[in-house]
């Protein structure tokens, strides 16, 4: 046997087995004993594979050569088991052409007999050798050019004018350059197809002041498949990249505005286009036609040369970065760029300060130039009265159909809806009538003290009622109740009076007869602070101006917490009823003064009584408002005769429509 530790001539390293032999089972050709056991290894080393061919094979038959086998492994890995008898040209057919182990891997024997045989039986016995491995008709290898064999291995080559990467394996072109001034650039390769595997990255340089200009002259064939580019060519500097380019249509003329260029080259495994050629000259240093964007620039120029000085001034609706101002000076420096340079941004009106009960429609709006807002009113109880979308203006402002939205330009407003019930509900009466349902009658107010009566809300800070109601106690705070129609609901609104207010013209004692005189029995509370509106208290409209009769011929609703029976007993419920207008005067025998000011009502068995003056009349009748037709306090329980209820003896109401100026000028001074 010959054994071989020559590393350099032979093998990769210094292999101490015999490079082939034979293996065969004990008592070879004799025969084998029972109960016989053989085990055997051998390890090509790398680059190379070991095989083995069996030349003779006599064991024990049995089923699944469960008595007398021999097992094969290659790399620990059962890949025959082998019984019976079989003759050379049967194993050299089926069984040998698989005894091969991986390049440097190792093939193993097991031998096993049991404990009898019923003839005798000569064994095994095979060849083993060590060969080399061809790496370079393995289709997994990836030598782009050339691949050279040798005994344990294999290496690759490259063309002239490549040259092998760090994978030993890639072919690759050296084409990194730095080129200053003018001249022709080509790819590696030209004339002719150009390289593949290429990495090519190209410094242009120009001297300070000058920028480079580049052309393409001749063929431009840079591969392309499908409409994508396969191979590309790329131009950068530092403020624009252009491309990339493939195809057959060169581009046009690249004026860079830069003194350094890079030109970059890919290409892919194959291909056998043409490439191009790149002429690349300079020129004086220009600077863009645009210093920062939404902006203009004056002087207008067609171009802008080294050491031109310019006004840049932002477009409408666009000022200088956290600035109210709109232009700034830039001079054209070496490098073809602009310095200063400063941002144009958009105004930015900023979220708006809305009065109480506004709000906005979204949460966060945009809220610089001609974006928009839209205002709604934080309540389904109020409404919006002025403009609803605003958009932010040149000058920061918003703006709604040439109206700024500001405090001193008086904002829109959130009032109150009025003259709203919640429910549809059938007609009752007040004297004698039975009660009202909750929310029917939102507006209506009650006070208990100083005197029992009623009043009327009218806003989310006023309300009417009769002078003669709070006469003499304007000075001290009052507490009025609504939200409620039992008199004594824990749960009712209270109200506490910040002022106040009995029209001017009353006086209860007439100062020429000495009698008593309801004449402008009317005053306005002001409440100590907003009242909280739902559907079971919001006030009643006020009356459109009218020169007629005071209802316009129509039935209307009295209401209140007064007496509901002859022996006046105060009603613990709200009670209503509908009244019509009768216009002789007086409407029943009376020896006090009936002025304009007054109205009389009254109805079959229904009238306002003692404990209801202060309270509403309205039109339309309770039950039949909508939001085109809402309820209007067209009067206020003033005086009547002494019996209530009398189908002949009616009462009278101060009639409101006389005394809107009254009431408008007043709330607007308090």
């Amino acid at each position: 046997m010959i054994f071989l530790c020559v590393c350099v001539l032979l093998l990769p390293v210094c292999f101490t087995h015999p490079l082939a032999g034979w293996v065969s089972s004990p008592g070879h050709p004799e025969g084998y004993e029972p109960n016989s056991e053989m085990n055997w290894e051998r390890c090509a080393p790398a680059g190379h594979t070991l095989s083995l061919s069996i030349i003779h094979l006599d064991l024990e038959d049995s089923y699944q050569c469960e008595n007398d086998a021999l097992k094969v492994f290659a790399d620990n890995i059962l890949i025959n088991t082998l019984c019976g008898k079989k003759s050379a040209e049967q194993l050299q057919a089926s069984v040998n052409p698989s005894l091969r182990s991986s390049p440097g891997g190792c093939l193993s024997l097991t031998f096993q007999s049991d404990y009898s045989n019923t003839e005798q039986h000569t064994g095994f016995r095979a060849f083993y050798t060590v060969q080399d491995v061809d790496e370079c008709w393995d289709s997994d290898l990836q030598c782009s050019h050339f691949c050279h064999n040798y005994i344990g291995g294999y290496s690759c080559s490259c063309r002239p004018g490549y040259f092998l990467s760090e994978d030993q394996h890639t072919c690759t072109v050296n084409c990194t350059e730095e080129r200053f001034g003018e001249g022709i650039l080509t790819p590696p390769g030209s004339p002719g197809p150009y390289f593949e595997n290429a990495q090519c990255s190209y410094t242009l340089s120009v001297k300070d002041g000058m920028q480079l200009i580049l052309n393409f002259t001749g063929v431009f064939d840079v591969e392309i498949r499908d409409g994508q580019c396969v191979d590309t060519l790329t131009i950068k500097t530092d403020s624009a990249t252009f491309g990339p380019y493939c195809g057959q249509e060169a581009p046009g003329s690249i004026d860079t505005g830069a003194q350094h260029v890079e030109v970059l080259f890919r290409t892919d495994q194959g291909g056998t286009n043409q490439g191009f050629s790149l002429i690349y000259g300079y020129r004086k240093m220009v600077c863009p036609g645009i210093v920062t964007a939404d902006s203009v620039l004056s002087p207008q120029k067609s171009v802008y040369l080294m050491e031109d000085t310019i006004t840049v001034q932002c477009v409408t609706g666009y000022t200088l970065d956290n600035s109210i101002e709109k232009t700034f000076e830039s001079t054209c420096q070496s490098s073809g760029k602009w310095s200063p340079v400063k941002n144009c941004k958009p105004v930015d009106c900023g979220v708006p300060e809305l009065p109480d009960l506004m709000t906005l429609t979204e949460k966060n709006p945009l809220t610089t130039y001609k974006h928009n807002i839209s205002l709604k009113c934080e309540s389904e109880f109020y409404q919006l009265f002025g403009h609803e979308n605003y958009t932010c203006n040149a000058n920061g402002f918003w703006e709604s159909n040439g109206e700024i939205l500001s405090a001193e330009a008086d904002l829109p407003k959130c009032l109150p809806v009025c003259g709203m019930s919640k429910e549809v509900f059938s007609a009752g009466r007040v004297f004698g009538g039975k009660k009202a349902k909750l929310g029917q009658i939102p507006w209506q107010l009650l006070i208990k003290q100083p005197m029992r009566g009623g009043a009327s809300l009218i806003s989310d800070r006023w309300a009417l009622t009769a002078a003669h109601v709070v006469d003499g106690h304007e000075t001290r705070a009052l507490t009025f109740y609504g939200g409620m129609i039992d008199g004594l609901d824990k749960n009712a609104v209270a109200m506490q009076t910040e002022k106040i207010i009995i029209h001017p013209g009353y006086n209860k004692v007439s100062t020429d007869t000495e009698q008593l005189n309801y004449d402008n029995d009317i005053a306005l509370v002001k409440m100590s602070a907003r009242v909280p509106l739902s559907h079971n208290i919001r006030p009643v409209c006020l009356p459109e101006k009218n020169v007629g009769p005071a209802m316009e011929g129509k039935t209307g609703t009295v209401s209140g917490f007064g007496a509901v029976s002859e022996d006046r007993m105060k009603s613990k419920y709200l009670q209503y009823a509908h009244l019509e207008e009768y216009l002789e005067v007086p409407c029943f025998s009376t020896d006090l003064k009936v002025t304009d000011n007054m109205f009389c009502a009254g109805g079959d068995g229904a009238d306002a009584c003692k404990g209801d003056s202060g309270g509403p009349l309205v039109l339309p009748v309770v039950g039949i408002g909508s939001p085109v037709k809402p309820y209007r306090l067209k009067g206020i329980v003033s005086w009547g005769p002494a019996k209530c209820g009398d189908k002949e003896f009616k009462g009278y109401y101060t009639k409101v429509q006389n005394y809107l100026d009254w009431i408008r000028e007043t709330v607007e001074k308090n």
